[in-house]
């Protein structure tokens, strides 16, 4: 038997933090690397309205929307809204109208002030669509195939009226895309198995869909319309639940878009969205700071436990357990995701991001402020 003393103490403490991560992985995250059947699939194809807001995207509009118009399903619109562009997207747009009739513009212009973000275009879009079933796309992104408003909108149903997506960010050399994508991926394997395990929070808008009754049942984003961002996730995070929202996760229903370049653009862009993560739900919150916060805690009491106890193996394979389930319950979101050069890395990613994070969360308070 162990005797009660400091080393001991540290062990058992070890032990309980490593008990929280178990929890975590095993009733959450290994959750997504099984598909299973899917949640509804319907043989009828309702018609959908897909939306896309764009500001000065004149050249992402000429390159993708083809892509959105390419899609294989039988019925659908794009709405397309100018968000006060001060290029010629609002050009491009109706030149590309006159070439398709599916194209309903809707047309916000510069007022050389910038009183509506993103979330008043959007209602703007939202009530100028057809059709109640309501898929979005952002300007700068594109389908992984013409499969992915298919994929889509066959997991609505009568019952599930929210379809969450995944987009993920095109490769290119450096730390800081490798970053970015380990980033996307490590976020999409969180919100997508929180929600396969009842527990939706939040989406992203560059892949999403839901019902446009929902969206009117809730006065749209009224709740949250004075907070700039988060027309996606503070929308998700209010309305839904275990029972309304169904995850579309595979290879030719993501969509792809071009990362932020720079560190300093994606510190800025991470920034942002940690302002929208603190008007969650409280259990939201809770849930998502225990899992980093619990990992940081087992992972120091591990080493100091490896370090002074005399069964230093104890801590070290705790150490190797709580790896190899995290390779387990990632290897399929970063294998869809395209991100599979990152994923062998994952260890290291995971300590730079636990460093990143809560230096990125206190300042961006200030971010918040200047903004």
């Amino acid at each position: 038997m162990f005797a009660l003393d400091l080393p001991n103490i540290i062990l058992g403490i070890t032990g309980f933090f490593f008990l929280i991560q178990l929890m975590y992985y095993l009733f959450i995250f290994l959750r997504i690397t099984v598909k299973g059947k899917r949640e509804s699939v319907v043989h009828e194809l309702k018609p959908v309205s897909v939306i896309i807001c764009a500001r000065n995207e004149e050249q992402n509009i000429l390159n993708y929307l083809p892509k959105v118009l390419e899609q294989d399903y039988p019925r659908f619109q794009v709405v397309l809204i100018n968000d006060r562009s001060w290029d010629e997207t609002w050009d491009v747009m109706e030149a590309m109208a006159r070439k398709d009739d599916r194209i309903k513009l809707v047309n916000i212009p510069d007022s050389g002030k910038d009183d509506f973000a993103k979330k008043f275009a959007l209602t703007v879009g939202i009530k100028a669509a057809k059709y109640d079933q309501l898929v979005f796309i952002d300007a700068d992104c594109y389908p992984a195939s013409s499969q992915w408003l298919k994929k889509m909108a066959e997991r609505f149903s009568s019952q599930k009226r929210i379809v969450l997506g995944a987009g993920t960010y095109l490769k290119h050399k450096g730390l800081t895309n490798k970053l970015i994508r380990f980033d996307t991926c490590s976020i999409a394997a969180q919100y997508l198995s929180f929600a396969k395990a009842g527990v939706p929070y939040m989406g992203v808008g560059r892949n999403l869909a839901y019902k446009n009754e929902l969206y009117d049942s809730v006065r749209g984003f009224k709740s949250h319309y004075h907070i700039p961002s988060g027309d996606d996730d503070l929308f998700i995070n209010e309305v839904a639940n275990g029972k309304n929202t169904a995850i579309c996760f595979e290879e030719d229903a993501i969509t792809l878009s071009e990362p932020k370049r720079t560190f300093r653009d994606w510190r800025i862009q991470k920034r942002r969205h940690m302002v929208t993560g603190k008007h969650y739900k409280f259990k939201h919150k809770l849930l998502l700071t225990l899992f980093p916060l619990s990992y940081l805690l087992f992972l120091f009491f591990a080493v100091l436990s490896a370090t002074f106890h005399g069964f230093w193996y104890i801590p070290l394979a705790l150490i190797g357990v709580r790896l190899i389930l995290q390779y387990i319950a990632n290897w399929r979101v970063f294998k869809t995701m395209q991100s599979k050069d990152v994923y062998w890395l994952i260890p290291v990613y995971e300590l730079i991001m636990l460093i990143l994070n809560p230096y990125l969360s206190l300042t961006s308070n200030k971010y918040n402020k200047l903004h």
